[in-house]
Formats: C-alpha cells, structure tokens, sequence
C-alpha cells in the first residue's frame, strides 16, 4: 500500500531579503523524506530553495546567539541555546505527489526541527524562531520582547531570614553528591544573584556570599545565621576554574581526575561550568553597580581587588587567567565564553588593577579572536567583547581624569546644598 502523502503547512510570504554571509552552505540535492517516517509536528513547508532557506537559519542563529554544528552535506544543524536545549534540525526535500507534479511547486523544502534535551516550553519559542526564519519573516526584537522578564515585588516582612534559608537550601544541594542535585542549586544560585529575577536585597546577600563567602559589616545581623561551613563561595571557583565540583572542594589536585569522567559525568559537568560562569558573572554585576555597598571594612582595597586575592588565595589559582582561557574557546563554547566576557567586563570596570593584569595576560589577543567569532555566529558574545575591547583601549589617565571630575562634581554639588542650608 502506498503511504498516505504528507498535508503541507501553509507558508507564509517571504519578506526578508537574504543574509550577505552564511555559515551553512547546504547542497541543492537534499534527501528525500523516508518512507513511512512520520515527520514533527514542528515541521513547515517552505516553497524556496535550501540554500536560501539554510542562509536564513544561520543567520537567525547568529541573532540569537545559537551554537550551532551544520552539516552542509547531510542537510543537517545541531543547535544548543543558552539554555541548555538542544535543537536538531533537519532540511528534506518534499515529496513529489500527483498534484503538485505539474504546478510551479519544484523547490518546496521541508524544515524539521526536533527537541532533544531541554524544556519543551523554551524549545517551542526557539522553534517557531527558525521556521519564521526558514521563511524569511523572523523579527528579532518581538524575539528580545519575549525575553523580558517582569519581577513582581512582594511584600515580605521576613525577606532578610527567606532569602537566608535559600541560599542554604541551594548550598546544601551542592554539596550533595548526585549530579541533578547540583545542577539544581547552581540553578537556584543563578535567579538569587539575578536582580531582574530576585529582590535586590536579596541579590546582593546572595552575591556577598558568592563572592567573599559571607555577609558584610552592613548585614551582621543576619551573617550569623550563615554558616562557615556553606561553601559556596569554594564551589562557584572550583566549577569556573576546574570545570568540576570535587567532593570537598578540593584545590590541591592536578586536574587528572577530569580526563577520568565518563560521558554522563562530563557532560554534567560542562552545564555546571555554565551555571557557574553565569553566577559568577550575575554576582559581579552586582558587585559593579552596588559596589559601595560590598566594601569591606577590614581593608582599604576596593571589592573587586579583595575578591581577586581572596580567590587567588583560595584556589592557588589566578580567576583571571582562568576566564580569559575560557573566552579563548570561543569557537567551541560560546555560550561560556560569553558568561566569561561579563564577568571580565564587570571585573575591568570595578578594578583598575584586574585590567592591567589582563593586558599581561595578552587579554586583548584573546578578546580579538572571540569577537571575530561573535561577529560571525554570535551577537551576545559580539556585544560582549566589544565592551571589553572598550575598557582595555580605554587609557588609564582618562579614566582618573574622568574620576576627579566625579569627585569635583560631588564637592561642588555638596558645597551647594549647604549654601542652601544658611540661607
């Protein structure tokens, strides 16, 4: 018996012109659909020619900030978002039937996108993306307007002991030992130190804590419901600059115990060196715009300086070598070095030292390298490094200029309001 032929999705008109450039370069004989092979539900007929309709794609995926692995002879695209779905997508050549045999319908093109890890809800928006895409009729900034998030502001006279007993919650989850348990706290880190996602009051505890393992001298009152033994701090580091999470913690080690992972664990471990990477760089955004509020009382340094020798101390490892290493694959992962970008940008921008340091580091060949790579499929991490080539071309006399002009500017405005006063 002949199989029953497969009912076209109407598409809609093209509207967009086609990209200049594209990283997918597919072939103009593409594979037939098999027989009896039952296609997605998010699947569309388009009536254009593949390598138009894969031009497209790429493009969309750059807009998006997608990694993605094409395969221009199969046809084929493995995508992965930023966060953590996995996207494959399949080009097929439609069927002929008797119907369309003598109509116009001779480029029609099948675009099958197929879910394999990752929420369905987050899968289904990135989805309809790519097929508005594959049409030529994707808008990226209704795309932005869906990512805005809107934080609802509640009403807790015990905010200060909630936001305390989360953030013991998600530590007690990392130090567990089973691999869901952790990603799960990483992830509950990742919206407490997100001011868009969480009260600020209780972004910047949790951002303290992240970054100098315990609360400051303006919240002593509650520090000492905070136990030494979290480790919170000890973990968010080893994960950034190890890439793994050892059972205590422990710093001493060589780094052979990671080439020793099976598959499962590795793959584990690459999702919680992302989770890291974003609570870190949540945390020193923070740190960045609230940073007076962070300062600490033992000593004169500025935040970001302490947290640098603190970490330093901690992992007898420089954090900044540790992030510009990971900002060098940015071919491979851009999603983490995208993280890695903020998290230097916050860094540069609090701390005059860290910048120079990242100059002898050789920050700003590193930072080259992965901007032509943003440029090129990536926009998040284009946008990025931009920042960064900014604050590192950026002279330091200008910016101690810029610096005693502020201060002139609060001293003048000071010596106002107290005119104001006598009169």
């Amino acid at each position: 018996m002949k199989p029953a032929s497969i009912a076209k999705r109407p598409s809609a008109d093209i509207k967009q012109p086609l990209p200049a450039f594209t990283n997918w370069n597919v072939s103009s004989e593409l594979r037939e659909v098999p027989s009896f092979y039952p296609l997605e539900k998010s699947s569309r007929f388009i009536q254009d020619t593949p390598s138009n309709i894969a031009s497209r794609i790429s493009d969309a995926c750059r807009l998006m900030s997608v990694q993605a692995t094409f395969d221009d002879a199969l046809g084929t695209a493995n995508l992965v978002t930023d966060d953590h779905v996995e996207i494959h997508l399949t080009l097929w050549k439609a069927n002929r039937t008797e119907d369309s045999a003598d109509s116009e319908d001779k480029t029609m093109t099948i675009v099958e996108a197929q879910r394999r890890k990752g929420c369905s809800v987050v899968f289904h928006r990135y989805c309809r993306n790519l097929l508005d895409a594959a049409q030529g009729c994707f808008d990226p900034k209704e795309d932005e307007n869906w990512v805005v998030c809107h934080r609802v502001e509640v009403q807790n006279k015990n905010e200060g002991e909630s936001s305390l007993l989360a953030i013991e919650i998600a530590a007690s989850l990392i130090r567990k030992d089973r691999m869901d348990a952790r990603r799960l706290g990483m992830e509950s880190l990742c919206l407490l130190t997100d001011p868009s996602k969480t009260p600020m009051e209780t972004a910047l505890l949790a951002s303290q804590i992240v970054l100098f393992g315990s609360a400051q001298d303006d919240m002593s009152q509650e520090a000492e419901y905070i136990p030494d033994e979290l480790g919170i701090r000890e973990a968010v580091l080893s994960l950034v600059q190890f890439g793994r999470l050892g059972e205590y913690c422990d710093f001493e080690s060589d780094g052979e115990e990671e080439d020793n992972t099976t598959g499962v664990e590795a793959e584990f471990n690459d999702v919680l060196h992302n989770l890291a990477l974003a609570v870190l760089a949540n945390a020193l955004e923070v740190l960045e715009t609230h940073g007076g509020s962070m300062a600490r009382s033992e000593t004169s340094k500025p935040p970001a300086n302490a947290f640098l020798e603190e970490s330093k101390e901690i992992s007898k490892r420089e954090l900044l070598s540790s992030l510009l290493n990971v900002l060098g694959k940015a071919e491979s992962k851009p999603h983490d070095a995208c993280l890695s970008a903020q998290c230097l940008r916050s860094l540069f921008q609090a701390s005059k030292e860290a910048k120079r340091r990242a100059r002898d580091l050789n920050a700003k060949q590193i930072v080259m390298t992965a901007l032509d790579v943003g440029r090129r499929t990536h926009v998040k991490l284009e946008n990025e490094t931009e920042n960064i080539m900014r604050e590192l071309e950026r002279p330091d006399e200008e910016e101690e200029e810029e610096e005693e002009e502020e201060v002139d500017i609060e001293q003048d405005s000071d010596g106002h309001d107290d005119s104001e006063d006598d009169n």
